[in-house]
């Protein structure tokens, strides 16, 4: 995403959003940080890394594996 959905997301912007296939079975969609967002390509190995929103909340994000 080069546009930021609201002014929340402004400094996100660009960001990634993708469809990760888990080897479990199970796609989610998420984010994929930590990387330059053109660098990011279908099929590309990740792993997740968990972003603490409260005590109570930590949401899943995933990075490239060979970050």
């Amino acid at each position: 995403m080069h546009r930021a959905i609201t002014k929340a997301y402004l400094s996100e912007a660009p960001y990634v959003i993708a469809l990760i296939e888990l080897d479990e079975g199970p796609t989610m969609m998420s984010n994929v940080i930590k990387c330059d967002p053109g660098s990011v390509e279908i099929g590309m190995q990740v792993e997740v890394v968990f972003e603490d929103w409260s005590v109570e909340i930590s949401i899943p994000n995933f990075r490239p594996v060979n970050v």
